[in-house]
């Protein structure tokens, strides 16, 4: 990795903290409502049977 993308990959980690501390939310948080998101969005793929799996779940 060069240096330029070191200082890159630094400053985007610094602003996401940043913005985790300005929005108080935990990065757990922002991941598992993006999770949930990707899932909801991917749905279509299930069967009706694999859904069947999941029975707490509404689909």
């Amino acid at each position: 990795m060069s240096e330029k993308q070191k200082q890159v990959e630094k400053e985007r980690k610094a602003v996401l903290q940043l913005l985790l501390e300005k929005t108080g939310l935990k990065y757990k948080d922002l991941v598992d409502a993006q999770v949930g998101m990707w899932m909801a969005g991917n749905l279509d793929l299930l069967s009706a049977d694999e859904k069947k799996q999941f029975p707490h779940l509404v689909f």
